[in-house]
């Protein structure tokens, strides 16, 4: 990641919850361990293509696409490129208040300002790696912020928990915390009532946590846990089963029930709409009009996509 003749390229990606989410691409051919160099912010870093060397004081990494990597602001580093071809990341670049939360949850006596980040690396885990290229294809295309943040604050989470999980210890998916307690139910009930009153612009995830007095990070975790959804899949379908029952009733205009339901536009609604449904939303109208049974419309289900 040292600077080269051609440097390497950062752009901005998405920013939230004390989260900037850069793409990093790196041009650099063969190349010997350079000079040290401070990170800039505590960092998150997913290898997406390529290989590079990183030494500090607890040795030398090998960094490839296997691994997730974690840096310290301020803290040098030292970068090497064993082959050819540079390599390309996605940074999360982590405000501290977040860093020292996000470590905080899986090892409270570990976080520290200075230094939030104990273990420099850990190996990604298959959840890590969804959620991350989920992320990628969110960004490029029209998303709901609250879905983006999700994304973003799970991901976050799954990272730190994959370097301070031991080896060979299972996933534990947050939808097996069904047993939440009395606070967490509470909490998620308030959530689904917000979203509901606000279905024509659901809020941010920020917002929304906000609203409800809690941390981001927390929300997302607890809904994700209590309701076995998490905020993103509930929000999309809700809105889906919402469309359904105004198509039901004869709605006409398929924009204007998009814009009533927080879409972007007519074709966002129903690529979305046929994805729950198995059929396009003008065809469900059709069926219903003419008292079919729904589950005489629906087409066997595809693999699911994200929002």
């Amino acid at each position: 990641m040292a600077d080269h003749a051609s440097p390497p390229t950062r752009r901005l990606l998405f920013e939230s919850l004390g989260i900037s989410v850069v793409d990093f691409r790196c041009h650099a051919g063969v190349e010997k361990l350079g000079i040290e160099e401070p990170n800039p912010t505590h960092s998150i870093v997913f290898v997406r293509r390529g290989v590079f060397g990183r030494s500090h004081e607890d040795g030398t990494l090998v960094a490839d696409p296997n691994h997730v990597l974690f840096f310290n602001a301020a803290q040098p580093y030292r970068y090497s490129h064993p082959v050819a071809g540079g390599d390309d990341c996605t940074i999360l670049a982590v405000e501290t208040a977040r860093a020292l939360e996000l470590v905080a949850r899986h090892a409270p006596r570990d976080a520290c300002p200075e230094r939030p980040f104990r273990y420099s690396h850990g190996l990604s885990s298959r959840h890590a790696a969804q959620l991350h290229w989920e992320l990628l294809r969110l960004v490029d295309r029209p998303a709901l912020r609250l879905a983006l943040e999700d994304i973003l604050a799970e991901l976050a989470d799954e990272a730190v928990g994959s370097a301070y999980r031991p080896p060979g210890e299972p996933i534990q998916r947050l939808r097996g915390l069904a047993q939440a307690g009395r606070r967490h139910r509470e909490l998620a009930e308030a959530a689904k009532l917000v979203l509901n009153e606000r279905m024509d612009a659901p809020p941010s995830l920020g917002d929304l946590a906000g609203i409800l007095g809690c941390s981001s990070f927390h929300l997302s975790r607890t809904f994700h846990g209590t309701v076995g959804l998490s905020l993103r899949q509930y929000v999309k379908r809700l809105r889906a089963r919402l469309a359904a029952e105004r198509l039901a009733a004869g709605a006409r205009d398929l924009t204007s029930l998009a814009l009533d339901f927080g879409y972007f536009d007519h074709s966002h609604f129903t690529k979305s709409f046929r994805h729950e449904w198995g059929i396009p939303p003008s065809r469900f109208r059709a069926g219903r009009s003419a008292s079919e049974p729904a589950r005489d419309l629906l087409e066997p289900r595809r693999a699911r996509r994200a929002i």
